[in-house]
C-alpha cells in the first residue's frame, strides 16, 4: 500500500518573476516535510495540478530564487540543491528536488519538528535527520497540489516512484464588504484519505489528529517573513478552536473539512491563520478507523479532570497561512506589493503524518 503522509510548514523565498497586474488577495505559505515512509527518499516533488498554470505563475520556490547568504547560493539551503521547475502542458507545473538515486537521500524516521527545523539555517539540523524544508508560492490559487517523496519501488530496483506526502492546503475565499455587510475571509482545510488511489481505502477514515487553530487579524500587509515562528503577529494570535478532531471521512461522506470564517474589522489588511496538529490517542472504531470521542474526550482531551487518560499525543506540526486583503488597483503595484499576489500551498513547520493500513 501507499505510505501516505501529510506534513505542513513554511516557505521562505523571493519572487521568480514580477507580474504587472493587481489582485484582490494573496496567500502565503511554508512547510517542513518528515520522511516517515519507511524508505530512504532520493528526492521530493511538488505538482501543481492545474492546466491553466505554467512556470510564469510560480512566484517563488524555496532553494531556487532566494539567497540566504550561504556559500553555494539559493540551493545551499536544500539537501538536494537547486530544484528543477518544469511546465507540463495540459497538466500544470512540476517542481522536483533531487530525483537521482545516489549518496544524497533523506533517511526515513520520525521527527517532532517545532517548525522551520529542517534546513541548514534552522539551527541543529543535519543531513542525518529525516526531514527537509520545501516551499512554493503561486500567483493565483491552483486547483490542486500534491507533494510526494521519491523512493525506490523496491530495494535495488533503481526505479523511483512517488509516495504521497499529501498536505492539506488552506483555501481562502474573500468576501468584500457589500450592502452594509463587513468583509470576511473564509478558510478551508481539508484532510486527505489514507490513500485516495487505493479502492480498499475508500471506505476508511483517514488518520485522526487533534487540531487547534489560531487567528491573527493585522492592520498591515504581511509577507513571508510574517509567517515565521516568533513573529510578533504570530505571538498575538488568539486561540479560535481548541482540540477539534481532524480526520478525513470515507469517500462520498461529507463534513470532514474544517471551515472557518473571520469577519474583518475596518482597518484589517491581512489575516494570519495557524493550524497546529497533535497525535490523536483516543479510541477508534475497529471497522473503519473513525475517531470515537465521547464527551469527556471532547471536553477534556488532556485528561486534566483526572477521570480518563490523556488523549492528546505529541505535537506533529503546524501550518501557517497568510492572506492579504487589498482593493483592485488600476495602477501597477510597487515591488513591495508583489506579496499581495502570492497564493501558496500551505504551512510552517508542519507535518501531520499519515499511515495507510500497512503503514
Amino acid at each position: 500500500m501507499f505510505a501516505n503522509r501529510w506534513i505542513v510548514a513554511g516557505l521562505a523565498g523571493g519572487m521568480l518573476a514580477p507580474v504587472a497586474w493587481a489582485s484582490t488577495f494573496g496567500s502565503l505559505a511554508n512547510f517542513d516535510a518528515v520522511n516517515d515512509t519507511g524508505k530512504p527518499a532520493y528526492g521530493f516533488e511538488i505538482e501543481i495540478e492545474d492546466s491553466t498554470f505554467d512556470s510564469s505563475m510560480i512566484s517563488s520556490v524555496f532553494g531556487y530564487d532566494r539567497n540566504f547568504g550561504l556559500a553555494g547560493g539559493p540551493g545551499a539551503v536544500v539537501r538536494y540543491g537547486v530544484p528543477s521547475i518544469e511546465d507540463v502542458p495540459g497538466f500544470g507545473v512540476r517542481i522536483t528536488y533531487g530525483g537521482v538515486i545516489g549518496s544524497i537521500f533523506t533517511p526515513t524516521g520520525s521527527y517532532n519538528t517545532p517548525g522551520e527545523s529542517c534546513w541548514p539555517l534552522a539551527g541543529g539540523w543535519s543531513t542525518s535527520q529525516p526531514c527537509d524544508h520545501y516551499g512554493v508560492s503561486t500567483i493565483g490559487q491552483p486547483a490542486a497540489t500534491t507533494y510526494s517523496w521519491l523512493v525506490e519501488s523496491a530495494p535495488g530496483s533503481g526505479v523511483l516512484v512517488k509516495e504521497s506526502a499529501a498536505i492539506p492546503p488552506i483555501a481562502f475565499t474573500y468576501s468584500p464588504p457589500a450592502a452594509g455587510a463587513p468583509a470576511a475571509v473564509r478558510a478551508v482545510a481539508a484532510p486527505v484519505a489514507p490513500n485516495p488511489e487505493d479502492p480498499e481505502d475508500q471506505a476508511l477514515w483517514g488518520e485522526a489528529f487533534w487540531l487547534k487553530t489560531f487567528t491573527t487579524e493585522v492592520e498591515h500587509e504581511i509577507d513571508l517573513g510574517d509567517l515565521l515562528r516568533g513573529d510578533e503577529d504570530q505571538e498575538a494570535a488568539e486561540v479560535e478552536v481548541e482540540w477539534r478532531v481532524f480526520q478525513k471521512a470515507p469517500a462520498g461522506e461529507g463534513g470532514d473539512e474544517q471551515e472557518m470564517e473571520v469577519v474583518l474589522g475596518d482597518a484589517a489588511k491581512a489575516l494570519i491563520r495557524r493550524y497546529e496538529f497533535f497525535e490523536y490517542l483516543g479510541p477508534l472504531n475497529p471497522e473503519d478507523g473513525e475517531a470515537i470521542c465521547k464527551s469527556d474526550c471532547e471536553n477534556d482531551p488532556l485528561g486534566l479532570g483526572g477521570t480518563h487518560p490523556n488523549y492528546v499525543g505529541a505535537y506533529v506540526g503546524a501550518q501557517m497561512a497568510g492572506f492579504n486583503v487589498e482593493a483592485i488597483h488600476a495602477a501597477v503595484p510597487e515591488p513591495q506589493g508583489w506579496a499581495m499576489m502570492l497564493a501558496g500551498l500551505g504551512v510552517i513547520g508542519m507535518c501531520a503524518y499519515r499511515r495507510s493500513a500497512s503503514w
